[in-house]
């Protein structure tokens, strides 16, 4: 048995002094007063206990709805940004036929090379 780094002999140590030092008549009373002490200990540990949980509790509910907001808002951007590169990528396959034979320059009106244009 180790108590928060006390074994048996040290509490029989304690327990030797407390005889010694309060007497037999005066023993019982001063254990009745630990109980009560530890018992008022338990209590407040209790409380807080519960009164934390509790609050982690509400703490837990906010952070899964703002999870589950982030996570709506994402998929709406994802869907969102599909829809627009599926817009470009339409568009610029619809324009292709249009840029082909622009990109080339016209021939008719070019000078051949070496003369100077008017």
């Amino acid at each position: 048995m180790n108590f928060l780094g006390i074994g048996l002999p040290e509490i029989v140590l304690v327990l030797i002094i407390a005889i010694i030092v309060l007497g037999p008549q005066r023993l019982p009373g001063a254990a009745v007063q630990i109980a009560r002490a530890i018992r008022q200990l338990r209590g407040y540990a209790t409380g807080v206990t519960a009164q934390m949980r509790a609050e982690l509790e509400g703490l837990t509910k906010e952070y899964e709805q703002v999870r589950k907001e982030l996570q709506e808002f994402r998929q709406a951007v994802g869907k969102d940004a599909t829809s627009i590169t599926e817009d470009v990528n339409r568009i610029l396959q619809e324009s292709q036929p249009m840029i082909q034979p622009s990109a080339q320059p016209p021939t008719e009106n070019r000078p051949p090379e070496g003369e100077a244009t008017p």
